[in-house]
C-alpha cells in the first residue's frame, strides 16, 4: 500500500474554487499518524512535499504512544482538539479499537457502550469552548504558515474526524461552499474502504456478532451526516 493511502494524505488546495473563495495548493497537507511510517518514509514524505511545519491534533498520550518521526528541521506543534479522551476517536494507550475488541471480544455489550456519540463529538469540537478554541488556533497557525509559502501538514489518528474537522474549518475560512466540503471530507472512504474491511474481518472472526461489525464499519468510515452537522453547528455558532 503506498504511502498516500496508508496516511490517507491529500492537499485541500485540490478542492474545487468556490465563488468567492480558493485554497492554496501544495500548502496544507491533511493526513492520518505519521507513526505508521519509517524514519526513512517520514524524511522522504517531508522532502518530496516540502514539510516545513507538523500540526498534531491528538492528545497528549496518543502523541507519545506514536509519535512522528520527523527529520531535523521540521517544526512540530501539538494542538489537542479534544480535552478529554474518547475511545474510538483518540485511541489511548492500550486502547486503540482492535486492542479493546480483542481485550472484551466476548462482551460485545461493552464493547458497543465504549463506541463514542460520533453526532454530539462533532457537535462539541465546533460549539465546546475548549475544542473551538482550539479549532481556531489551528485554523489560525495553518493559514499563517500557509500565507508565508509553509507547507504544513496536520493530521490526528485516522485523519478522519478531528482532521476532517480542522479541514472543514479552514475551508470555511477561504470561502469555499459546503457542498465542495462535504465531498473533500468523503474522500477519506476511498483509502478507508479496504482497511476498514479488513477490521470488520477481525471483528467478525474476535466476536461473532454481525451488528458489533455494522458498529464498527460505521466507526471507522466518514459519514455524511457528521460532517454536515459539524458544518450547521460551526455556521451557527461563530468563534469563541
Amino acid at each position: 500500500m503506498g504511502i498516500v493511502r496508508r496516511l490517507n494524505l491529500r492537499d485541500i488546495g485540490d478542492v474545487e474554487p468556490s465563488v468567492g473563495g480558493e485554497v492554496p495548493r501544495g500548502l496544507l497537507l491533511r493526513s492520518g499518524k505519521l507513526s505508521v511510517l519509517t524514519r526513512e518514509e517520514c524524511a522522504r514524505l517531508c522532502r518530496d512535499y516540502d514539510i516545513r511545519c507538523v500540526v498534531d491534533l491528538r492528545t497528549p498520550v496518543e502523541a507519545m504512544e506514536f509519535p512522528d518521526p520527523l527529520p531535523e528541521g521540521v517544526e512540530y506543534v501539538r494542538i489537542s482538539l479534544l480535552a478529554d479522551a474518547a475511545v474510538g476517536i483518540t485511541h489511548e494507550t492500550g486502547s486503540d479499537a482492535m486492542t479493546i475488541i480483542r481485550r472484551l471480544r466476548r462482551h460485545p455489550e461493552k464493547l458497543k457502550e465504549m463506541v463514542p456519540d460520533f453526532e454530539d463529538l462533532y457537535q462539541r469540537v465546533v460549539t465546546d469552548r475548549h475544542c473551538r478554541t482550539k479549532l481556531d488556533e489551528a485554523v489560525r497557525l495553518l493559514r499563517s504558515n500557509a500565507a508565508e509559502g509553509r507547507c504544513t501538514l496536520f493530521h490526528c489518528t485516522a485523519g478522519k474526524d478531528r482532521t476532517g474537522l480542522v479541514s472543514m474549518a479552514l475551508f470555511k475560512s477561504y470561502g469555499i461552499g459546503d457542498e465542495a466540503i462535504v465531498s473533500d471530507y468523503l474522500r477519506t472512504n476511498r483509502n478507508a474502504f479496504f482497511p476498514t474491511l479488513k477490521k470488520c474481518v477481525g471483528v467478525a472472526l474476535l466476536t461473532q456478532n454481525w451488528s458489533l461489525v455494522k458498529t464498527a464499519y460505521r466507526s471507522f468510515m466518514a459519514d455524511r451526516h457528521l460532517i454536515e452537522t459539524a458544518i450547521r453547528c460551526y455556521d451557527g455558532h461563530g468563534s469563541s
